[in-house]
């Protein structure tokens, strides 16, 4: 092989290495962003899915105390 086709070598193969870097990174950028968008999605969910629960829990203890009121009510009289 002559020096010529050494450096077409060395430079095909540099520029393989480049043009797959580059993609990776345009591929990962991509995702990036994509992921990011879904967040304030996410987020309101999560948020919207813990209040219900906190509604739950209230609702529930709210339901016990005004039984226990009563049972204690009755157990007066």
């Amino acid at each position: 092989m002559g020096p010529v086709m050494v450096g077409v070598l060395i430079a095909t193969v540099a520029g393989l290495m480049a043009g797959s870097a580059t993609a990776r990174a345009k591929r990962a950028r991509l995702d990036y962003q994509r992921t990011k968008a879904l967040i304030p999605g996410a987020r309101k969910i999560a948020w919207s899915e813990s209040l219900r629960g906190i509604r739950v829990v209230a609702t529930a203890t709210a339901t016990l105390l005004a039984l226990a009121a009563v049972m204690h009510l009755i157990g007066q009289k």
